[in-house]
């Protein structure tokens, strides 16, 4: 099974199948309890939901609140970019381009391997999810964990459930979990080419406006990276 490169929370010292922890932040009191950690926890429960021998590299850059600088962000990037990790997941976004993100993302697909990050399904486009070669990803109702959509959208190609294990952690960042999942059974199966060949999804999700999920994607509004969890 494909190593993930978590770029999160920290996750706990004894996840099953971490196989490092890296944090790219000065560690806070009660981190093992705060929001950053659980982020990371039910974003690795949401890739496990489709790849349960999935292993991990929990790469650190929220500490205790679910807000990030984006030199952090480099920094982890630039550490997978030389780790074992197949898969780099993103769940979060910034709201506009900055020229040291997108350099770092570079360095990640000239390295070969794949980046999953999470798109909001409306409202401004996110970085790094807007990047030519990332895998975007928003959720779409329609499916179930172990569903995937083909959306084929200029924001978002692929959408997944939007439902996390908790119940309460909603929306694009769990959606793009879920679809590294996906990814990760792909690439062990050596079956990347079902992904586009036979989703349970084709095009645009269309639901009433009463029966939308929120994205759990926070947009940075300042310099720093910010990831969120709304309910739906």
């Amino acid at each position: 099974m494909p190593v993930i490169a978590l770029i999160d929370g920290l996750l706990p010292r004894a996840w099953p199948g971490l196989k490092e922890r890296v944090a790219f932040h000065e560690t806070q009191p009660y981190q093992s309890g705060s929001p950053a950690t659980s982020h990371a926890m039910q974003m690795a429960l949401a890739i496990r939901r489709n790849a349960p021998d999935a292993e991990f590299e929990s790469l650190g850059v929220f500490a205790g609140s679910l807000a990030c600088s984006v030199s952090s962000v480099c920094d982890a990037l630039a550490y997978a970019a030389q780790s074992d990790a197949s898969i780099v997941h993103c769940s979060f976004g910034l709201g506009r381009d900055v020229p040291e993100l997108g350099k770092s993302v570079a360095r990640i697909l000239a390295s070969g391997k794949f980046l999953v990050a999470s798109a909001p399904a409306r409202g401004a486009v996110s970085f790094p999810a807007a990047y030519e070669g990332v895998i975007a990803v928003q959720g779409d109702a329609r499916c179930t964990p172990g569903q995937w959509s083909h959306l084929n959208l200029s924001h978002a190609e692929f959408g997944a459930c939007p439902h996390g294990p908790d119940g309460m952690t909603n929306g694009a960042s769990t959606a793009a979990a879920h679809f590294s999942g996906h990814l990760a059974r792909a690439l062990a199966l050596n079956s990347l080419g079902t992904l586009r060949a036979d989703p349970a999804f084709r095009g645009r999700e269309r639901i009433l406006r009463s029966q939308e999920v929120p994205d759990a994607l926070a947009l940075c509004r300042s310099p720093g990276v910010t990831a969120g969890h709304d309910g739906a």
